[in-house]
């Protein structure tokens, strides 16, 4: 997520609709019925250095096989320092 997108959503707050729109991450099984996903964005020099600060919650919109989805708008949390 770009920085100008993060700010949004953080004034806005997120839907589902917002998260369809988003690149997806990668998932690989990671034991039983757990997965492990990453996802990796470039950002240039001035959008690290333009984005906020302190605390963030990583947001999660899955999508079941049968296309049915869910949105966690806190599924995780970071600082940013």
């Amino acid at each position: 997520m770009t920085p100008c997108l993060g700010r949004f959503i953080r004034a806005m707050g997120l839907t589902a609709k917002d998260m369809a729109a988003v690149e997806s991450a990668v998932c690989k099984p990671s034991g039983g019925d757990t997965e492990r996903c990453t996802y990796k964005v470039t950002v240039t020099r001035a959008d690290a250095d333009a984005s906020p600060r302190g605390p963030w919650h990583v947001a999660v919109l899955a999508t079941a096989e049968d296309g049915d989805t869910t949105l966690d708008t806190k599924a995780a949390d970071l600082t940013v320092g």
